[in-house]
């Protein structure tokens, strides 16, 4: 059985809907831990990069990308070595 994944508490970014586009809903991304959506590509991926025995995660700088998997990465890293305090090297 594989551990649980790496989460900050993504996810739980809640829905509005739009005034002028009945029956359209928007997301407020910005609830997740680093405040972008890609925080849902980061989790999964730092999960499976730590299931898998790696010690390094990389990304194309683009911005958004590179913060939330730099954030998820040092999280995988602290459950790796059983570390729950949240440390992870710099």
């Amino acid at each position: 059985m594989l551990p649980a994944p790496v989460s900050l508490g993504e996810g739980g970014a809640l829905s509005a809907p739009l005034r002028h586009l009945p029956g359209v809903r928007i997301n407020g991304e910005r609830a997740n831990p680093t405040g972008s959506f890609k925080d849902r590509m980061a989790s999964p991926a730092a999960s499976r990069a730590r299931d898998r025995g790696l010690g390094t995660v990389a990304v194309a700088p683009t911005g958004h990308a590179a913060v939330s998997t730099a954030a998820y990465a040092a999280a995988a890293w602290a459950v790796r070595h059983g570390r729950g305090d949240g440390y992870a090297p710099s």
